[in-house]
């Protein structure tokens, strides 16, 4: 079969032809239909998840669904024929955290399928019949790659902070394909979206997919925090603030224009980047600094759901072919996309 590989970490990837994959015990293999080809990827093979040289080469691509080829031995629940999508953890199953179903927090990890697993930058894949979850009936494959991640995300960032019809929500790099989800997923339980760019071609886009209470807003220049303040009911600053970019500057920004008691989330894992205001800062406003650590694998199912309902509307600005997959890369890397490209092998 073709594939798109990587033979070292910080490398470009390759389309090669590779041996078929086959299940082991507990394991599925997926005809590959619809997968994201994305920051979070990217960020993977660059090193920034794992960057142990015995990890590759390797096959990356996590945010997939497709339809199950075969299963291994002792494989239950899943049959061949199935619409399956992917979970991105490798996760123990037996620890605490797993049992209660805090997927995402789970204490035994063994890594990121597409990671330390070959992953769905291929026309098939074998991953742990564990990581395999169901596509609700009515969400289509290309959903399904944008539930994995795309909207799981930040499913698991409103429920975090509780976003509701009492917040204004900033999302800050709103025209990537967590940022244009989450803002019509905070739209979507009634609070006021900013959604924040550093571009006119992004800011025009943001505007083009999104609805009225999507508000795009420039994050450029010194005078942010205060338009971020008259951007908001009676200047009060935003309660919720999303990074999905890790600018130190633009959350600078953000923290200062924030309201009483209000709420910044990260979603950045950049190794060399920080953040902290004085801790005096926290007690006279009462604010918080989260870290979102992905989602539950309830969450990925439950935004599927979002999606074949029809109550989150599916953004893919590009659909491609594995061979045109090393170029989409190349332009993350410069900061040319936006959306969500799609693979469809």
């Amino acid at each position: 079969m073709d594939a798109c590989v990587l033979e070292e970490w910080g490398g470009s990837l390759s389309v090669e032809s590779v041996p078929d994959p086959e299940p082991g015990p507990n394991e599925v293999r997926v005809d590959v239909r619809a997968c994201g080809v994305t920051r979070t990827i990217e960020n993977a093979i660059q090193g920034g998840l794992d960057d142990d040289p015995s990890l590759t080469p390797r096959i990356p691509g996590h945010e997939f669904a497709g339809i199950v080829d075969a299963v291994g031995e002792a494989v239950e629940g899943v049959t061949p024929g199935d619409r399956v999508l992917s979970y991105f953890y490798l996760t123990c199953g037996d620890c605490d955290r797993c049992r209660r179903g805090e997927t995402n927090q789970c204490t035994n990890v063994g890594g990121w399928y597409g990671v330390n697993w070959d992953g769905a930058y291929a026309e098939q894949t074998v991953l742990p019949a564990s990581n395999v979850l169901p596509l609700p009936e009515g969400a289509t494959f290309a959903e399904g790659a944008i539930a994995t991640d795309g909207l799981a995300t930040p499913l698991h960032v409103c429920r975090r902070t509780d976003v509701t019809d009492r917040d204004t929500v900033l999302v800050i790099g709103a025209a990537g394909r967590i940022g244009i989800h989450l803002s019509q997923l905070a739209a979507l339980r009634g609070a006021r979206v900013l959604a924040a760019e550093i571009t006119d071609e992004r800011l025009e886009y943001v505007d083009s997919v999104t609805g009225p209470a999507v508000q795009p807003i420039d994050a450029r220049g010194t005078d942010f925090a205060k338009r971020l303040e008259t951007a908001t009911p009676n200047g009060d600053g935003p309660t919720v603030v999303v990074d999905t970019v890790g600018d130190t500057d633009t959350l600078s920004d953000a923290w200062e224009a924030l309201s009483m008691g209000g709420q910044i989330v990260s979603l950045t894992t950049h190794h060399d980047r920080s953040f902290a205001p004085p801790l005096k800062e926290f007690v006279a406003s009462e604010a918080s600094i989260l870290g979102s650590r992905y989602a539950t694998k309830d969450e990925v199912v439950r935004a599927a759901r979002l999606l074949a309902d029809g109550r989150i509307d599916p953004v893919v600005t590009e659909r491609v072919g594995l061979e045109e997959v090393p170029d989409v890369h190349e332009r993350i890397r410069s900061g040319q996309s936006h959306g969500m490209v799609v693979l469809e092998p």
